[in-house]
This record gives C-alpha cells, structure tokens and sequence, in this order.
C-alpha cells in the first residue's frame, strides 16, 4: 500500500527531502483526519488512478485494490501477480511530519514479491489507521506483527513503480514528484544499496523517518511516466 509508502532522480539531496516531505516546521497534521477525507470519489476515479502508476503492459493485467471506509478491498482481479493501488501517507515512515496528510495520494503498483512481502503490512496498517488507531498504536501494532513474523522484512528484488502524473505526494512537492521506481528493502540494507551516499542517484528517506520494523523505501529515477511520455524535457 512507504509506504504505499515515499515511494518514491540524479538530483540534490535537498530535492529528496522535499519529496520525502522533510521538514524542520511542526507537523500540521498531527493527527487523523476523518475518513472521508482519504478517499476517491468513486471506485471507478480510484481505479483509473491506480492504473497509472506503472506502464500498460504491467496494470492492465494487475490486481486493483481500492480503499473504503473500513480498508481495502479488491475491485480487479489480476492475472499476473502485480497489485496496484492508491496509496497513503499513513502507509509509510511513521515519523514522517505527513503521516496524516490527508492530500496524499499516491499511486503504486507492487511486484509479486512486495505482494508478498510488503503489501500485507499496508494492508493492515491501512485497516488499523481506519479502525482509529493512534499512530503510536499503529507502531506498537507493527512492531509486535513484525516481532512475531506476522510481518516480515521485504523479499529480495520486492519494487514498485510510481510513475503517475496524477499523484499527490506531499505539501512541498504538491503533486506527483518525479517518475521513480521505489525499492523496499530490509532497515539495514541502505549501506548495500548506497541509498543517500554522496554522489549517488539512488535516494533515502530523511534520517528518523522509518523504525526498523518497517519496510524501507528507496528511490530511483527513471525517465517517463507511466503514459511514455519524458519526464526530463
């Protein structure tokens, strides 16, 4: 569903902490908002939007999943192991100022080994946030899911793409960022990925941001949306 995640780009890494929605000013979404406010229209907007995070070839065959008031649910069933779906900011970093934002909107598609491995985290978290959950009761939560294998780290080779033009990622960036794949890997594997190393195009999440019961997300930018078209004209 870092997620849904964050999710996710050879740029500075002040344009990473804009994107992750880094910032020094006290959160402005301290806590839920109501229900509503996290979601789509209608089923068939949430859908569409969810198609767009990776390309054809990938969503036209993929799961969809669209969030009502009590979690997700399936809407589309797929035929070749993808899930894609409108992701929240509650679905990522639990220490990120935006957790709450409700504005956050993010399209995903998931590989069938973050299906297996990161997707039931989402899902769950995505279910406990709903049910009212604070959001230190939703990292206890997590942390006794991921204490009991409930929850485990990412498979190997779990990714996503994140390639809509329509989502919304947070307050700074105010729309969809960059395309990018976004790698979820294990809380102590950013040194073997060199996420956030001097020089390096694959980004990191501000420091602080995850809890080592989460799954991790990294980014790496690619060139065009989801639509084919460029995205560094």
């Amino acid at each position: 569903m870092k997620p849904l995640v964050c999710a996710m780009l050879a740029i500075a890494l002040s344009s990473c902490a804009a994107a992750y929605g880094q910032t020094q000013q006290p959160s402005a979404y301290p806590t839920m908002a109501p229900v509503e406010k996290y979601l789509m229209p209608n089923a068939a907007a949430e859908i569409a939007m969810a198609r767009t995070a990776g390309p054809a070839s990938v969503s036209t065959r993929a799961e969809i999943l669209v969030l009502k008031r009590t979690g997700y649910v399936t809407a589309v069933r797929g035929t070749n192991g993808w899930v894609c779906l409108v992701g929240h900011a509650f679905q990522g970093g639990f220490d990120d100022p935006e957790f709450w934002n409700w504005k956050n909107r993010s399209a995903v598609c998931l590989n069938p080994p973050a299906v297996q491995s990161v997707l039931p985290q989402y899902v769950a978290v995505t279910k406990w946030a709903l049910a009212g959950a604070t959001r230190e009761q939703l990292a206890q939560k997590s942390q006794a899911a991921y204490a009991s294998h409930r929850f485990t780290d990412p498979a190997p080779g779990s990714f996503s793409f994140m390639l809509s033009k329509q989502s919304y990622l947070n307050d700074e960036v105010k729309g969809p960022w960059r395309p990018h794949v976004m790698l979820f890997i294990a809380y102590n594997q950013m040194d073997t990925w060199t996420a956030g190393f001097d020089g390096s195009p694959i980004l990191a999440p501000p420091a602080g941001t995850y809890r080592p019961y989460q799954p991790m997300t990294i980014d790496i930018p690619v060139q065009r949306w989801s639509d084919g078209s460029n995205a560094w004209k």
